[in-house]
């Protein structure tokens, strides 16, 4: 008896703990684009490692920036740590799909342009959202180049939330960093740009669609025959039944 009760307390605190992993966890599926060109369309998640592989043919398994889980940080990257040879230039979200109509939507899409005093570069960015000085990333794009401080290689990311993020009011936090050393070289915020902050934004999995059941309503204008009608029909009921109930006795 003593051993079973320890197990269904194991079992119980195991099973809580699992709970509370899962609804802290989030993942989010977007694609990055550039010039009208896709480069990637994967699903980044808080789980698992290499949750954000390239849709497409396999290929030889490698730790990347792209295939590592989501990150979670709480402390905003300074600008003064960055490299200041690089920079984000104007950033903007387009909101565009928000399915029970709440206000809130977990389809958007993120356009940025960023620049550098060098005429190529290749770079990569890691997306956050974040409340209250918390930021969970949700993307992580494929390596882009840029030139100089041309307006024609500006990046897309569009982006479907899944899960794990409930409705609230985010801030949108870009790190760029450099493709070959990892090296973060420039950081835009809500502080940077106002369009990054205050976002209406809720996952998927919290959006809550509402379906109205069927109500049938009979009228009945006032009169002695509509009354008597609605009197006479539980006798006509009874008196049915009774009859399919004789015609079914073998």
């Amino acid at each position: 008896m003593k051993i079973s009760i320890i197990h269904s307390v194991i079992f119980s605190a195991i099973f809580c703990v699992s709970a509370q992993a899962n609804e802290s966890a989030w993942s989010a599926k977007s694609s990055d684009a550039q010039g009208g060109n896709t480069f990637s369309s994967s699903t980044k998640s808080s789980l698992a490692v290499n949750s954000n592989v390239p849709e497409g043919p396999s290929i030889a398994a490698k730790t990347t920036p792209q295939s590592q889980a989501a990150k979670w940080v709480n402390v905003r990257p300074a600008q003064r740590d960055v490299n200041y040879d690089y920079w984000v230039y104007d950033a903007y979200v387009t909101l565009h799909t928000d399915s029970d109509y709440d206000g809130y939507y977990h389809h958007f899409s993120v356009d940025f342009d960023v620049d550098s005093i060098y005429a190529n570069s290749e770079v990569y960015a890691r997306l956050y959202l974040g409340v209250n000085e918390e930021f969970r990333e949700y993307h992580t794009t494929s390596d882009f180049y840029i030139g100089g401080d041309s307006t024609q290689d500006q990046i897309t990311v569009e982006t479907e939330l899944l899960s794990g993020f409930y409705p609230d009011d985010y801030e949108v936090l870009i790190e760029i960093y450099d493709a070959y050393s990892n090296e973060l070289v420039a950081v835009y915020d809500g502080y940077s740009d106002a369009d990054l902050y205050l976002l209406s934004i809720e996952s998927q999995d919290k959006e809550m669609i509402y379906v109205e059941s069927d109500v049938v309503v009979i009228e009945a204008s006032g009169g002695s025959a509509a009354w008597l009608a609605l009197l006479l029909l539980p006798i006509l009921l009874v008196r049915l039944a009774n009859t399919n109930s004789f015609r079914l006795r073998p």
